[in-house]
């Protein structure tokens, strides 16, 4: 990896994409770059003419299994690079345990909506998560909203309704948290941490774990099977994961 040190580098004004390669190709490509580029536009930065041509000849070199790409861009700077899934390896879904964080979201920063490379703060809560035995923390946001997880979308279920934050609490739209929202009649609203226990159902999401049940939030059990609702539409996202993504990745989400 050939890096020059600009603004990305020493101040975290760059982007980052994170996409599971399966079969040798990576997952709804063009979700991920049209969100790149949303945040490469807020950022001021015009990715080079040339970069399709080297990701697809970084993923062509690489192995036709499934693994993870990782994209990094800044004003002078393209990279990738790849590494397990480990989610991939996974026979089964026991459920992950989640608990909120001490740390807040910050509803009012500009980048709070942008995948950039300021991850400080979710790197440091996932840190201490684990330590705690905890699969992933969860923020809230100065209002004490509900927002989202380390690596994740937070989603609810009740009376087969489906529920999650809405992205002005202070969260990222993540791209399987838009494949759901276009697929699926989902109510974006505020949620508060006493909300928690009316739900039926709990689960997470991200582009590498696809949507991954919740045992337990806190002290709130939740059941995990293959009847939930959730595993249904873990089933349906991983049919629907080989096709095109259903219309376009949408940066209000």
């Amino acid at each position: 990896m050939n890096l020059i040190l600009d603004d990305g580098y020493q101040f975290g004004l760059g982007a980052f994409e994170t996409s599971p390669v399966y079969q040798g190709r990576p997952v709804w490509l063009e979700a991920h770059e049209r969100r790149l580029r949303h945040t490469l536009d807020y950022l001021g930065i015009t990715l080079s003419f040339d970069w399709k041509k080297r990701l697809w000849e970084y993923v062509d070199s690489m192995d036709k299994g499934d693994w993870v790409l990782k994209i990094l861009a800044s004003d002078k700077n393209i990279n990738f690079t790849s590494r397990a899934n480990l989610y991939a390896s996974m026979t089964d879904r026991p459920g992950y345990v989640i608990a909120l964080s001490s740390l807040r979201r910050n509803e009012t920063s500009p980048l709070v909506q942008h995948k950039t490379f300021n991850y400080g703060d979710s790197i440091l809560a996932k840190r201490q998560a684990r330590a705690e035995g905890i699969d992933e923390p969860v923020f809230c946001n100065m209002q004490n909203q509900l927002t989202e997880g380390a690596v994740s979308n937070l989603f609810f279920i009740k009376n087969g309704q489906l529920y999650t934050p809405p992205v002005e609490a202070g969260l990222l739209p993540g791209i399987i948290r838009s494949y759901l929202c276009q697929c699926y009649d989902v109510v974006e609203k505020p949620l508060y941490p006493e909300d928690i226990q009316t739900f039926d159902e709990c689960f997470l999401t991200n582009s590498l774990m696809g949507l991954m049940p919740v045992r337990s939030f806190g002290t709130v059990a939740f059941p995990v099977s293959q009847e939930t609702q959730t595993a249904a539409l873990f089933r349906r996202y991983e049919a629907d994961r080989s096709q095109p993504f259903p219309g376009f990745y949408k940066t209000s989400w």
